[in-house]
C-alpha cells in the first residue's frame, strides 16, 4: 500500500451540524417572539390623561384606549350584584365617566390613581374591561393622638 492518505467526508457530521443549526434557529425565533410580545406589553403600559384623551377624542372614537386619572371623591356608584360599577376619573382639569363590570382591585378607593383600559366612544362613559390601581409609593404610620 502506498502512503496516500484517503480522506472521507462524513455525511453524519454534516447532518448533526444541520440539526444544531435548525435547533438554534428555532430557539432564536422563540426568544425573538418573546421579546417582541414583551415589548408590546411595555409599550401598551403607556396611558394618556383625561385631558389628552378628550383633546384627541375624534381620532380615538370607537377604539380601545388607556387613560389614567384620580378617582373623583363621591363618584363611585356600586349597583347590585349584576350591575356595573360607575365612577369618574380626573386629571385635575377634566373628568371622564367610567363603567366597569369586573372585580375592582382591593386598594381601589376615592382619590386613588387608576389606569383604565377599554372602549372609548365620544360623549359616552368609557366601557372599561381593565382597571389598574397604583399602589402607594410608600406606607406611613398613622399619626397617633397626643397623650396628656
Amino acid at each position: 500500500m502506498s502512503g496516500a492518505v484517503v480522506t472521507r467526508t462524513s455525511t453524519r457530521g454534516l447532518r448533526v451540524d444541520v440539526r444544531l443549526f435548525g435547533i438554534a434557529v428555532v430557539i432564536a425565533a422563540a426568544v425573538g417572539y418573546l421579546l417582541y410580545t414583551g415589548l408590546q406589553g411595555t409599550a401598551a403600559s403607556y396611558f394618556v390623561t383625561v385631558s389628552e384623551l378628550q383633546a384627541k377624542a375624534e381620532s380615538v372614537d370607537g377604539r380601545r384606549v388607556r387613560v389614567g386619572g384620580d378617582v373623583v371623591a363621591g363618584s363611585i356608584v356600586r349597583g347590585g350584584p349584576a350591575d356595573p360599577i360607575r365612577f369618574r376619573i380626573s386629571d385635575g382639569s377634566s373628568e371622564l365617566e367610567v363603567v366597569y363590570a369586573g372585580v375592582l382591585p382591593d386598594i381601589f378607593a376615592e382619590g386613588r390613581h387608576v389606569i383604565v383600559e377599554g372602549l372609548y366612544r365620544s360623549g359616552q362613559p368609557i366601557q372599561a374591561d381593565s382597571v389598574l390601581t397604583q399602589c402607594p409609593s410608600r406606607f406611613e404610620a398613622m399619626p397617633t393622638a397626643p397623650t396628656s
